[in-house]
């Protein structure tokens, strides 16, 4: 490891120890009361009926790209304590600019989450994932797609315990239905966004990728920042139990991942940079 990667991973523990109390600090101090508690418990139960077969899908993918599980483990764990966190500081920026442009507040409130996130959580998520591969000092393209999808994993664990948390103990109805609402957007969520975007952007920066290959990570990262938009829009809201809409936007992201596993599978040592 050269001082470059030293510095870096200096600067990665820094920010994921500020992360790690921002994250689970605060959730320390939140008071829960023994019901409330086991009922936590069981939440996060019932989330593993999500997590646990993505983070076995990734860890055989990884296997059978030969790339090893520090690269998944690292990613996972930034994406939790440090895109978690640099993620909640870009969205409240950029809320803060927006407040300035929507002056209707029912306007500003129905938009805000489509008009952060997509922006915000997709930059820093895939951050993480380039920064551990430099740390670690890999540069191909099945080391991004592992990364990316872990860097996602990461953050949708602590996203989805936030949210399970913060519905039990408020109490206000049974947060199994915020546990089973999570699940059932779990599978075209941050993983997959984040190892789209990650390879979108490894294919538009390499400097062995051809016009089509960058064109394919250009559609990559504009598709999901797009999906993530909508995903998050009054448009995905509906009274009627059949919404096309999801249906579209589940198809278009797994579609697209299917498609870049594809071509990992066909590039697996496409390098970012040129060998002298």
């Amino acid at each position: 490891m050269n001082k470059f990667q030293r510095i870096l991973l200096f600067l990665f523990l820094v920010l994921a120890g500020i992360g790690m109390e921002f994250e689970l600090g605060s959730l320390s101090q939140q008071e829960f009361s023994q019901v409330a508690g086991r009922d936590l418990v069981l939440n996060l139960l019932v989330l593993a009926v999500i997590v646990v077969p993505l983070y076995l899908f990734i860890k055989r993918l990884a296997k059978r790209f030969e790339v090893p599980l520090l690269v998944l483990w690292a990613t996972m764990f930034g994406g939790a304590f440090v895109a978690g966190w640099l993620s909640f500081s870009g969205n409240s920026l950029i809320d803060h600019f927006n407040s300035h442009l929507i002056q209707d507040v029912s306007t500003f409130n129905k938009w805000t989450d489509a008009l952060t996130a997509p922006f915000a959580e997709e930059f820093f998520k895939a951050l993480v994932a380039f920064w551990i591969l430099l740390i670690l000092g890999r540069k191909d393209l099945k080391s991004i797609l592992i990364a990316g999808f872990g860097s996602g994993l990461g953050f949708q664990i602590i996203e989805d315990l936030g949210y399970v948390a913060r519905q039990t103990r408020s109490g206000d109805i049974s947060a199994v239905t915020e546990a089973v609402n999570r699940i059932s957007g779990g599978l075209a969520s941050h993983a997959v966004y984040t190892a789209v975007v990650s390879v979108g952007a490894f294919l538009i920066l390499s400097q062995c990728t051809k016009q089509k290959e960058k064109l394919f990570g250009l559609w990559c990262v504009v598709s999901t920042v797009a999906n993530h938009f909508l995903w998050n829009s009054p448009f995905y809201e509906t009274d009627h139990r059949v919404n096309i809409l999801v249906g579209l936007l589940f198809a278009f992201q797994v579609g697209t991942f299917i498609e870049v596993v594809l071509f990992a599978h066909k590039n697996p040592n496409l390098n970012l940079l040129k060998k002298n």
